[in-house]
């Protein structure tokens, strides 16, 4: 089977890991792959690019695009729609995953009469005025995938359409591995990873740890990550005199990421509306235990497993589950143990790939909602 993945770009970011990804394991499984983007950044992803056959538009575009969204939107997009259009005759599925890669297939399907298999991440950021547009593109693809019971009830009522649950996998063998440094912080430390951005919520984390000073004085945060809102939260931590607490560590590699999943003692996601969310899953291969946004797709395993926290995306909800976390160090502790213990058993990407290759090889849209 020959498959066109769609994503407008490719750097560091659950989503376009997970392109990659999918990539790589439809590929292992016999299949011709493509990833279409308009531009990719390989920084700190260099195992997850090693491999991939990438189709781009021009060099010129690609780099105009990485510099500014807006010129990615006047210039990028476009170009990528008739990338795509041109080789779309090469492949017999189109796979589209971050907007506005649906629309591009639409488009490239209504001329080229290509098969669409759509994974939906999230909903379009686009004015109402448009979703009709992007419920006449959602009708073009003959099956939607998600990767949780929360964004298949977004597809429900926005599109009218069944999908099909397939859960990410976790890279087991390479978060697991025991760190060549000593652990880096004492037992308060609290750890986010993400971009800096609204949805991730990282200032709830600002407010709770400001909160929490008086009862947890040994309180710390770590936040990894960069992102539009860095200079937004830095005032914050500074208009509250934080500078000593709240620590912004930037970008920071695979290795360096592992010692501080191993140095916390909660690693906090707080995002908004979140499509599943992987890191509570990578920190317990270090078998540290996450407090996750009740609006978060990850929160369905969490939960139902009993290996991590569940909060309320507010300040009152996490700063009263980091205080809980924080007297409680052996349940704690036990739970990363069922976490480190859940993940490597039935967290596995390979399950992923087969289940996603099962989906793509369907003819049409009715495929029945499994886990």
């Amino acid at each position: 089977m020959r498959v066109l993945l769609i994503s407008p770009w490719i750097k560091l970011g659950g989503s376009e890991c997970l392109v990659l990804r999918l990539a790589r394991l439809l590929s292992a499984r016999g299949c011709q792959v493509s990833v279409a983007c308009c531009f990719v950044d390989s920084r700190l992803i260099e195992d997850e690019v090693a491999g991939v056959h990438f189709i781009q538009p021009w060099r010129w575009i690609g780099a105009l695009s990485r510099r500014h969204r807006a010129l990615l939107s006047l210039l990028g997009c476009p170009a990528l729609l008739v990338t795509v259009l041109r080789r779309a005759r090469s492949y017999e599925l189109l796979n589209p995953h971050n907007f506005p890669s649906l629309w591009i297939a639409a488009c490239v399907a209504k001329l080229s009469g290509a098969r669409i298999v759509w994974h939906f991440n999230e909903a379009a950021p686009i004015p109402r005025a448009l979703n009709v547009l992007e419920r006449t593109a959602a009708r073009q693809a003959r099956a939607i995938t998600v990767l949780d019971q929360q964004s298949g009830a977004q597809v429900q009522h926005a599109f009218g359409r069944e999908s099909t649950l397939v859960r990410p996998g976790v890279d087991f063998a390479n978060w697991s591995q025991p760190s060549a440094r000593e652990d880096a912080a004492g037992p308060a430390m609290l750890l986010t990873v993400g971009k800096l951005h609204a949805q991730k919520n990282q200032i709830v984390l600002i407010e709770a740890v400001h909160a929490l000073a008086d009862d947890l004085p040994g309180l710390r945060l770590i936040i990894t990550g960069e992102g539009p809102d860095r200079q937004w939260l830095e005032q914050r931590v500074d208009d509250l005199r934080l500078r000593e607490r709240v620590w912004f560590s930037g970008l920071v590699d695979a290795s360096t990421l592992r010692v501080f999943y191993r140095s916390a003692f909660l690693v906090c996601f707080p995002a908004l509306r979140q499509t599943w969310g992987l890191t509570p899953f990578e920190a317990l291969c270090q078998k540290t235990v996450s407090l996750v946004s009740s609006q978060a797709g990850a929160a369905e395993v969490i939960a139902v497993e009993g290996i991590g926290l569940v909060a309320e995306p507010n300040l009152q909800s996490f700063a009263g589950a980091i205080r809980q976390a924080f007297a409680a160090p052996d349940a704690m502790r036990q739970m990363g143990e069922r976490g480190f213990a859940f993940v490597r058993d039935a967290m596995s990407w390979e399950r992923f790939g087969d289940r996603m290759l099962e989906v793509l090889r369907k003819d049409t849209s009715d495929v029945a909602s499994a886990a």
